[in-house]
């Protein structure tokens, strides 16, 4: 009786387990109809864009940038309601510090503010390393800002004054804080040259000499962000905004390049999620674009985020804290392509080991993703360029 008992209970449990494992496969199914069912809008783009040869490409988007003057608008606006976007609100332990910061009278006072921030610091419990890297960022930051404020210089007056006290230093700061993977992120200030867009040029058979070289005007080491800067603050010549804008997309396509020949082994699903980025410092806006591949060589060119430049201290009850969201956003975006170039790299790894003894040629990324290298210049260049935008809606830098 009792090992009757028993085979019953055990039969009972194998067919509840069978009905858990049938359950499970409905869900999927019904997951992967509900993928199907969603719009491919990447499949859309493609269609789009063998019928218009005129269609600029990549497609261009974000919040407050127009479709015009190339693109489908009806198109262009299922791109916007499908593309999935993320909000990276500053932690609550940054608020009473940009609080008191805002609200200094002076910059003696403001100076005073992280003086008891860094006071604070000192006082974490060691274990609690994520509050302490939260407030070490929003320290650096502020510390960036007042210097800014001290700073006496006409940031109309140069490109360099305008990079130096309202570009490069709050991108130091980002650098410098993303630890992920132990990736030892740093900014490299001057004109680096960038690696990527050498390679890739030597790749497609171009001489290259120092002339032709690509200088950005700061990129981070790892090639994943470049910078470039549209002249003085507040410039409003459309040749230049524009010329930057896309001399810093054919930086960001040349990096992602690089990636997809550096690591050839790893999946296009894995891939798709790596992103690349480049600021452009434009007028009185930093705008921060991110680009990534889609299947069918298209690539997405997205505004991730962009910052209105206010450089008076009477105004930074507006601006601090509108920066520290926009670098804390910027860090923690940068932060997950990172990892997304980790786990494409032990795809690589992976995906080659199971190659080594196979005889069939394996599907590579460097074959795969083709994007188009140009080496602009404002001689040849400019005035076309002026044409393609980026136009925004509601107009802004």
């Amino acid at each position: 009786m009792n090992g009757k008992g028993k085979g019953s209970k055990r039969k009972q449990e194998d067919t509840d387990e069978e009905e858990d494992a049938d359950e499970e496969e409905d869900e999927k199914e019904d997951d992967d109809s509900k993928e199907e069912d969603k719009p491919n809008i990447w499949s859309d783009w493609l269609k789009y864009v063998n019928s218009n040869a005129n269609a600029f490409h990549p497609y261009r988007s974000g919040k407050g940038v127009s479709p015009r003057p190339y693109l489908d608008r009806d198109l262009y606006n299922k791109h916007m309601e499908a593309h999935s976007t993320e909000n990276y609100r500053v932690p609550e332990s940054h608020h009473k510090f940009i609080d008191t910061f805002v609200d200094s009278s002076d910059l003696r006072e403001a100076k005073k503010v992280i003086r008891t921030l860094s006071s604070f610091l000192l006082n974490i419990d060691d274990n609690d390393t994520q509050a302490a890297e939260e407030l070490e960022f929003l320290e650096s930051l502020l510390i960036a800002v007042h210097s800014t404020y001290s700073l006496h210089c006409d940031y109309r007056a140069s490109e360099d004054s305008f990079s130096e006290a309202l570009v490069k230093s709050f991108l130091e700061v980002i650098s410098k804080s993303i630890r992920t993977n132990d990736c030892k992120a740093d900014f490299v200030k001057e004109q680096p040259i960038l690696e990527s867009m050498t390679k890739q040029l030597k790749t497609l058979g171009h001489f290259v000499d120092d002339k032709s070289q690509y200088k950005s005007d700061g990129l981070k080491e790892i090639e994943l962000l470049l910078v470039e800067v549209s002249g003085c603050f507040n410039n409003k010549d459309k040749v230049k905004l524009n010329f930057d804008h896309h001399k810093g997309m054919f930086g960001a396509l040349a990096m992602i390049k690089s990636i997809a020949d550096q690591y050839e082994y790893a999946s296009v699903d894995q891939f798709e999620k790596v992103k690349v980025f480049f600021l452009n410092a434009a007028g009185r806006h930093l705008n921060l674009w991110s680009l990534s591949y889609k299947k069918n060589d298209l690539f997405d060119l997205w505004k991730e985020s962009s910052l209105l430049l206010r450089p008076d201290f009477d105004d930074k009850q507006d601006f601090v804290p509108d920066l520290v969201q926009f670098c804390w956003s910027s860090k923690i975006i940068i932060e997950k392509s990172v990892e997304s170039i980790v786990a494409l790299k032990q795809d690589h790894s992976q995906n080659k080991a199971k190659c080594r003894y196979s005889s069939a040629a394996p599907a590579l990324l460097s074959d795969i993703v083709n994007a188009i290298i140009l080496k602009l210049t404002k001689e040849e260049d400019g005035s076309g360029i002026i044409k393609l935008g980026p136009l925004y809606s509601p107009p802004h830098p």
